[in-house]
């Protein structure tokens, strides 16, 4: 049985936005965090957020080599989704049978990505729903309109939920998490290939032939969606790019974000997630599959990546 978690230490996998995000606030509250990053990587000693509120800067630990941790009793997974094999590293060696881990990314692969490691019974499927941008190393700007969390009303979910509710962040528990799952994913399985591709952000839902097009992919979606339990209503479609229309001017997403930094583009847990359960269902989702291709293309070139960049500032100039 786990015990409620106090000031106990906790592990967080992945010093990228959300794992800065999520370390600082537990942090903040008086846990030992230690950050988990790649080895030859500089190391982060001190995590320094900022909000609504202000800034601060906490303390951490940081490990490199995953031969050099130890058991614990908390551990939070919040790598990019094609980093699975990295996560699972460090969980042989942070995780036994006592151990509870939290599993904040995108997708709805969330079990998937740390088994073998971790049996179902200890894992927490994680939504993130705040915004989190990582400036230099070591700090992070935390953005949030509502619960910035959601999880499953589960057993995991109840024991995870007293450690989460101290980030600060809001929680929220849903008795339906497909259902909760599959309705991020429509945003981010659509919203993040077709920024990434055209190198614009949000506005280029206004254009009307991006918008046809963005209609198309997020009905495939939500055909797969209900195919795996998840209760999309008719007006799913609708919803989504009138969630997207809501963001601030100037508001791109992660994977835009990738391309233009020059790293690796996070697809295959968003669109190809939805790509490889249409088949399962013997779906068809054509529009996505081409568009799938077409960003998984992208990430194979590099050159590509600097011409992105040339491409975004010229806009930005005009």
């Amino acid at each position: 049985m786990l015990s409620t978690p106090g000031r106990d230490p906790v592990a967080v996998v992945g010093p990228g936005a959300v794992g800065l995000a999520l370390a600082a606030r537990l942090a903040g509250q008086g846990h030992p965090v230690t950050l988990c990053g790649r080895p030859g990587t500089a190391p982060v000693s001190a995590v320094t957020s900022s909000d609504e509120h202000g800034m601060r800067t906490v303390d951490v630990e940081w490990r490199s080599e995953p031969a050099r941790v130890h058991l614990f009793r908390w551990v939070v997974v919040a790598t990019k989704l094609h980093q699975g094999d990295a996560a699972r590293a460090w969980l042989e060696r942070l995780v036994d049978s006592d151990t509870l881990v939290v599993v904040a990314q995108n997708g709805i692969e969330h079990r998937e990505l740390v088994a073998p490691h971790v049996p179902r019974h200890q894992v927490v499927p994680a939504l993130v729903h705040f915004n989190a941008e990582r400036h230099d190393r070591d700090r992070v700007e935390i953005r949030q309109d509502g619960p910035g969390l959601v999880i499953g009303d589960d057993g995991p979910g109840r024991r995870a939920r007293p450690l989460l509710d101290r980030t600060g962040l809001g929680v929220r528990i849903v008795t339906d998490f497909t259902t909760a799952a599959w309705r991020k994913l429509m945003v981010n399985a659509v919203a993040n290939p077709l920024t990434a591709l055209t190198c614009r952000r949000v506005e280029v839902f206004a254009d009307p032939s991006v918008r046809n097009l963005a209609v198309t992919m997020l009905a495939e979606v939500a055909a797969v969606g209900r195919a795996e339990g998840a209760r999309l209503p008719a007006e799913a479609v609708e919803d989504v790019l009138a969630w997207i229309d809501a963001r601030p001017a100037g508001a791109g997403s992660s994977m835009l974000a990738d391309r233009l930094a020059g790293r690796r583009l996070e697809y295959d847990g968003l669109l190809g997630a939805v790509v490889r359960r249409a088949r399962t269902h013997a779906l068809a989702a054509p529009v996505c599959t081409a568009v799938l291709a077409l960003v998984a293309a992208l990430d194979t070139a590099p050159s590509t990546r600097a011409a992105a960049h040339d491409t975004f500032k010229n806009q930005e100039q005009q």
